[in-house]
C-alpha cells in the first residue's frame, strides 16, 4: 500500500566529492561488520509518486526529496535510449543509519563490508515478478549513491545483462555528478576524482587500454577497480562529448541501440567508434589529458 506525498524540491542537493570505490565496496575487501537482525520496513515513510516507490527510515523530507530526485534522474537516464518505455515502479530504500543498512545488506545479499554505501539487488515479489531494489542510507554522499546505483537499476530494466561492464559502470559514474541548481537537475559534469586518476594513468601509460576495457568481463573489471573505474568513466565521457553534434544522431546512441538489439558489444563498438583502436586510443588520450574541471 502506497502513501502519496507532496514532493519538496531540495534547494541545496549536491553530491559533493566522493570516491566511487565506496559505492561499489562489495568488490573491495574490507573489514566485516557484525550482522544484526534487519529492521522491519513497515514503519518506513512510504512515498510512491511517478516511477519510484521510496521507503525512508530517514524521515519524510528525505523520502520526498529522494522520490523527486530519482524521477528527475530517470528522465536523464531515458534520454540515452531511443525506445525506452516506462517499466514497473522501482523501489528505493533509504535507511536512517549505517547499522540498520548493513544489517539489511547482510540479510539480503550476505554483504557485510563496512565500506558499503549502496547496492542494487534483484528481488522477487509474491506474484513471482522480479525487480531491482536500490538500497542505501542517509549519508553525506546520498545523492551521488542514488544517481549511480539508480542507473544500474535502470540499465537492468532497459538492457538486462547485455550491457558491457565498462559501459554500465562508466555511465553510472557519468550520472554521479548530477546535482540540483535552482530547482533543475544538472547532469554530465566532469567527475573530478575519476578525471585526476585517468589523467595520471594516461600520462604514465598505465591502466587498461580501450581494446582491453571493451572486452573485460565483470570479474576482470572488478579485480582492479582503482584502474578500471576511472578509465571506464573517462571512456564514456569521451565517447559522449567527442563530437559537437546532437546526441540523437551520435555514434553513442547508435551503439546503445545495437546493444538493445542484441548485437555483439565489441564488434558494434568497432563499427561505431572506429576499427583502428590504436588511433582511437591516441585520440582518447589527447582528449582526456586536455579536460579541465568545470567551474560552478
Amino acid at each position: 500500500m502506497s502513501r502519496e506525498a507532496r514532493v519538496t524540491v531540495p534547494s541545496k542537493m549536491h553530491p559533493g566529492r566522493f570516491s566511487i570505490l565506496v559505492v561499489v565496496a562489495l568488490w573491495v575487501v574490507g573489514r566485516h561488520a557484525q550482522a544484526d537482525e534487519p529492521v522491519s520496513l513497515d514503519r518506513f515513510y512510504n512515498v510512491s509518486i511517478g516511477h519510484y516507490q521510496v521507503l525512508s527510515q530517514a524521515g519524510r523530507a528525505i523520502g520526498n526529496d529522494a522520490n523527486w530526485f530519482m524521477n528527475q534522474m530517470l528522465m536523464q537516464y531515458s534520454k540515452f535510449f531511443a525506445n525506452w518505455q516506462p517499466k514497473q515502479r522501482a523501489r528505493v530504500i533509504i535507511f536512517g543509519n549505517q547499522q540498520d543498512f548493513l544489517a539489511y545488506a547482510a540479510a539480503a545479499t550476505s554483504m557485510t563490508h563496512t565500506t558499503l554505501a549502496g547496492f542494487c539487488h534483484l528481488k522477487t515479489d509474491a506474484d513471482g515478478s522480479r525487480y531491482f531494489e536500490l538500497v542505501t542510507y542517509h549519508q553525506p554522499h546520498l545523492w551521488r549513491v542514488l544517481a549511480h546505483e539508480g542507473f544500474h537499476q535502470f540499465a537492468y530494466y532497459e538492457l538486462g545483462r547485455a550491457i558491457p561492464i565498462w559501459l554500465n559502470e562508466g555511465l553510472a559514474q557519468y550520472f554521479e555528478t548530477s546535482y540540483v541548481l535552482r530547482g533543475r537537475l544538472v547532469t554530465g559534469q566532469v567527475n573530478a576524482p575519476q578525471l585526476t586518476s585517468a589523467q595520471g594513468m594516461l600520462r604514465t601509460q598505465q591502466g587498461p587500454t580501450i581494446a582491453e576495457l571493451i572486452q573485460m568481463d565483470q570479474r576482470t573489471f572488478y579485480e582492479r577497480p582503482t584502474e578500471n573505474y576511472p578509465m571506464a568513466w573517462a571512456l564514456v565521457y569521451f565517447l559522449l562529448h567527442r563530437d559537437p553534434g546532437p546526441y540523437a544522431s551520435s555514434d553513442m546512441k547508435r551503439y546503445l541501440q545495437d546493444l538493445k538489439l542484441g548485437k555483439d558489444s565489441v564488434s558494434s563498438f568497432r563499427q561505431r567508434f572506429g576499427r583502428d583502436l590504436e588511433a582511437l586510443q591516441e585520440e582518447f588520450r589527447r582528449y582526456v589529458l586536455g579536460l579541465k574541471l568545470s567551474a560552478r
